[in-house]
């Protein structure tokens, strides 16, 4: 499925390419990002491809990446996240044929899609504007936090979780941003009171995040 993307009433401050949860699709968070506080940012929402999912008795559905195991400790699906990522970086790759830099593209995601960007975000070969991971956690987390280097230490990343989720425990969340601070200078990590979802205040928080970093 083509990407939705919504352009703003503007010219575009920046992009931000944000990747849904599992089972979900980009007009997930749609009416969230067509809110006043958005209208200078350009958002592209793609849709996962469909394929069997372990975790879910193999059913099929939208997904980055096959997930073997909610604990999060076991093997983890490297390849799937790989050719996602290729897909993914097509998308910036056109942004920046638009004329947006790639300092001035962030990406984002939900759960699943915060997994993804974190892969995605530490791996690519540009700069990008930062990143923006809800109710999400930091896959491969040796690996991916050892390839990062220096240019990358002032990337601002932008952490929100539930206090009560219990689809992806608060200590994944923890135990991730403790794991970015060792590399990042400008990560921030904020709690909220609800479950594996969003809230308002956490809505508000993310566009401060956006308009800032884009500024």
């Amino acid at each position: 499925m083509t990407p939705i993307i919504l352009d703003s009433v503007e010219p575009p401050i920046g992009a931000v390419i944000f990747l849904h949860g599992l089972g979900a699709d980009g007009f997930d968070f749609k009416d969230i990002f067509t809110r006043p506080q958005f209208n200078k940012i350009r958002f592209i929402l793609p849709h996962a491809p469909y394929q069997p999912v372990t975790i879910n008795q193999s059913y099929e559905m939208r997904a980055w990446y096959d997930l073997y195991d909610l604990s999060l400790e076991k093997d983890e699906d490297e390849l799937g996240m790989e050719r996602s990522s290729l897909n993914i970086q097509k998308l910036i790759e056109e942004q920046i044929s638009l004329g947006i830099p790639s300092e001035k593209i962030i990406i984002g995601g939900f759960s699943q899609g915060a997994a993804m960007s974190f892969y995605l975000g530490l791996k690519y070969h540009k700069k990008l504007g930062g990143i923006a991971a809800l109710s999400g956690y930091l896959p491969l987390k040796e690996k991916l936090t050892d390839s990062v280097k220096g240019k990358l230490a002032n990337m601002p990343i932008f952490m929100a979780h539930g206090l009560y989720d219990n689809v992806i425990d608060i200590q994944i969340a923890d135990s991730s941003f403790k794991k970015l601070l060792k590399k990042f200078n400008s990560a921030s990590f904020l709690k909220y009171p609800m479950g594996h979802e969003v809230c308002e205040k956490e809505i508000d928080d993310l566009s401060i995040f956006l308009n800032q970093s884009f500024n």
